[in-house]
């Protein structure tokens, strides 16, 4: 199992993370459910920024709350084309139970979500694009699967982080990075 401890080995935190701390009990009370300790030890070493300028977790602290927000926008976005289009949606959508919750964004619209399912710590992350309505699960939480997505073990259809590298012509992945931004 890959702890925060891994991840930070392979991506170096920021010294002074951006909006990092606040009152995960509050946050937890807004979406009616409690949230893995693993995403907790992640927004607490990294706050608000961006791992390879491309995925940006959604921070329940600072200006916005965008962990929240995020998931009272999901299901009301969502709803009418689930309506028409039953098939392209193998998941509810959180507040429904079990439903998906956001946790990062991704720079081309897909998402990271959680699958939330039993334990908030046994939680599955979901990768999706509603873009083309692809979905893939991994039965990793956050960490890891941030860790195993910028060392090269899984990748996922849902988005590519690899660079062409226009010399070469082959394809590479970036170094493993992280930038804090101010929301």
């Amino acid at each position: 199992m890959t702890t925060i401890d891994d991840l930070i080995r392979l991506v170096q935190p920021p010294a002074n993370p951006v909006h990092a701390n606040g009152d995960w009990a509050a946050v937890e009370a807004a979406l009616g459910l409690g949230l893995p300790a693993d995403f907790k030890d992640l927004i607490e070493r990294y706050g608000s920024g961006l791992f390879v300028d491309f995925i940006a977790p959604l921070t329940p602290f600072g200006g916005r709350n965008l962990l929240v927000e995020s998931a009272r926008q999901l299901l009301d976005g969502e709803r009418s084309f689930r309506r028409s289009n039953p098939d392209k949606c193998p998941y509810p959508f959180h507040p429904e139970p079990g439903g998906l919750l956001p946790w990062a964004g991704v720079d081309n619209g897909a998402r990271l979500c959680w699958l939330t399912e039993g334990e908030p710590d046994s939680w599955t992350v979901v990768a999706w694009n509603p873009r083309s309505w692809y979905y893939e699960a991994y039965e990793v939480g956050a960490v890891e699967f941030l860790h195993d997505l910028l060392s090269g073990r899984i990748t996922t259809a849902a988005f590519s982080l690899e660079e062409e590298d226009e010399e070469e012509g082959d394809e590479s992945l970036p170094a493993p990075t992280f930038e804090p931004t101010w929301q």
